[in-house]
């Protein structure tokens, strides 16, 4: 772990977290049907890179490890699985692509899940450690938005003359936390792209579960 990816490269790419190292610790396999699939997105990606983390790993993202990682731990978090998309664009010169990583926390509990979601704060480095990703906190804010599930947060920073926009939406599923984040250096993001990924994924899932009690 350790290993970042400044957003001199795309937002969101420190997801690539170069092999992560925590599959032997921790697998996360049966949490990839939480995760966002080609068709649950709104325009043409493709996928950089997924892999699995602990609660370790992901509290080890923070400017405060050693107490994120005992709040995670406190939490009941057990580790999760991630995806990470980037969008393709046509030709050049190129506006900065979209990126996405949609990600699946476990819990030793449904209560535990649910209580890490409602505790989350509209704080810019809260949200950031919420996921395994990489976005700058220098000028950084953060606010709450409205959303027809979950809780779904915006942090906007600045990186040189860019400004990072980031939306991170969570939401409990029985003791796993299912989250999409979606950003870019450009601000072309909007929140309504994050609530169109869960919703398909969302659909998806409750598909799959009616196919399944056949």
């Amino acid at each position: 772990m350790g290993i970042r990816t400044s957003l001199a490269a795309p937002l969101l790419a420190a997801a690539v977290l170069a092999g992560c190292q925590a599959s032997a610790r921790f697998d996360g396999t049966p949490l990839d049907r939480y995760l966002c699939e080609a068709g649950d997105l709104p325009f043409d990606f493709m996928e950089q890179t997924r892999g699995d983390f602990t609660a370790a790993d992901l509290g080890g993202l923070s400017r405060d490890p050693e107490a994120r990682k005992a709040e995670y731990r406190d939490a009941g978090m057990l580790g999760g699985r991630f995806v990470f998309w980037k969008q393709t664009l046509p030709r050049p010169p190129f506006d900065a692509p979209v990126n996405v990583v949609c990600q699946a926390l476990s819990f030793e509990s449904a209560a535990q899940a649910a209580a890490w979601v409602g505790q989350l704060a509209a704080e810019p480095a809260a949200i950031r450690d919420s996921g395994m990703l990489w976005a700058p906190l220098d000028g950084s804010q953060a606010e709450e938005l409205p959303s027809p599930a979950g809780r779904l947060f915006r942090l906007e920073a600045a990186e040189g003359d860019a400004r990072v926009t980031l939306y991170a939406l969570h939401e409990a599923r029985g003791n796993v936390v299912v989250s999409v984040f979606v950003g870019d250096r450009d601000g072309r993001t909007e929140a309504a792209t994050a609530l169109a990924i869960a919703a398909l994924r969302d659909a998806r899932l409750a598909e799959g579960a009616t196919s399944g009690s056949r």
